[in-house]
């Protein structure tokens, strides 16, 4: 289907996000907004199908069918809305609202045709139908592809409904041809929103990767230090699990800077970054938090794995080459979470200690 209206549209079509996660987390973001407008709407839709019983039909409705359009939006058609808008703020119920919003406009078009069905002036209340095409795609608030499937079946309801009791061959032609412009316009106007919305997600997603990401050397930037910490510690705290903190500091740095300029130096510092990220574990997190200094989240560890991973860091850097400023090294100073730590006791423990490794001569690593 994609495929089919890429090739028919003027316009490109909402791109599909590159993995399962990221679309995971457009989800989350876009799902907030939706059950806003879907309570709403489906309050307003409940309220505006109670005010049209209350109006006055008879110049083109008989009693007994007015009777039946009451029965059928004051006992069905409203409760279902207002049931829809009540569920719509408990995030628990999002797919089941989904569903339900996808199979209202069903029920209301069956209820439609067969109310069409008892009028002979037809036409005052064709609108209703028109209208609910265009409500599923635009007003609604469903996902694309929801919209799209309740779309289909109203309108196939409405054409065949209207093939029965329409006897007219040209009053059908009219009355088809409302259907498709309400389908259509329909259709294209969630397709350009729906494009809208993940433009505007991709683009706070870059904004925020922007605000969170080193420029010089693409790691994260202290920044994201906070929201790591706290999510750590709250973990730990909650699970009774423990990580470490490293702080690894370029030695004699300034040095390099002086001796072969800045140019070398920030292509020193883009390189520890490139080796310190090809060694850390997967669920590890490398930060630069300033200058010549990157702090390292080591997670689930004891004393004997993180003065592995320091010292497996330590000698990586040492054994390395660096094209212009010839060998590197680095003093690592590093803890253990404890329980009673806030993020600024562990981070200056962390700190003394690279300041004592500093101290006994660099280029080794002190536990805290």
């Amino acid at each position: 289907m994609q495929k089919i209206l890429q090739y028919i549209l003027p316009f490109e079509l909402p791109r599909t996000f590159p993995d399962n996660t990221f679309n995971d987390l457009y989800d989350e973001w876009d799902k907030p907004s939706r059950q806003i407008q879907i309570s709403v709407i489906s309050c307003l839709t409940a309220l505006l199908y109670v005010a049209f019983t209350f109006i006055d039909k008879s110049s083109w409705a008989p009693e007994h069918v007015q009777v039946l359009m009451l029965k059928s939006h004051l006992l069905i058609i409203a409760p279902i809305m207002l049931t829809i808008s009540f569920l719509a703020y408990k995030k628990r119920f999002y797919n089941t609202v989904m569903l339900m919003l996808a199979i209202s406009p069903v029920i209301a078009m069956l209820s439609h045709a067969y109310i069409a069905s008892k009028l002979t002036n037809i036409p005052p209340f064709l609108a209703e139908g028109y209208l609910c095409v265009f409500w599923i795609f635009i007003v609604s608030g469903m996902t694309f592809r929801y919209a799209l499937v309740s779309a289909i079946l109203s309108s196939v309801i409405l054409l065949f409904s209207a093939f029965y009791f329409m006897n007219l061959a040209g009053t059908y032609a009219i009355h088809a041809f409302w259907v498709f412009c309400s389908f259509s316009f329909g259709c294209l106007g969630a397709l350009i929103f729906d494009r809208s919305r993940k433009a505007i997600f991709m683009g706070q997603q870059e904004l925020h990767r922007l605000a969170i990401t080193d420029p010089l050397t693409g790691v994260f930037n202290r920044n994201h230090l906070d929201n790591v910490l706290s999510q750590e510690v709250g973990r730990c705290l909650r699970y009774n699990q423990f990580f470490g903190l490293l702080i690894i500091d370029i030695d004699n740095f300034k040095s390099v800077n002086d001796t072969f300029g800045h140019a070398a130096g920030d292509k020193v510092l883009q390189k520890t970054a490139q080796l310190l990220s090809q060694s850390i574990r997967e669920n590890d997190t490398l930060i630069r938090w300033g200058g010549e200094e990157f702090i390292v989240i080591a997670l689930e560890v004891d004393e004997p794995n993180l003065l592995q991973l320091c010292e497996k860091l330590r000698g990586k850097i040492e054994d390395e080459g660096y094209a212009t400023a010839g060998k590197i090294t680095v003093s690592i100073g590093t803890t253990l979470f404890r329980k009673n730590d806030t993020k600024e006791t562990l981070i200056s423990r962390a700190d003394k200690a690279l300041y004592e490794a500093k101290e006994k001569g660099r280029n080794i690593t002190v536990y805290t």
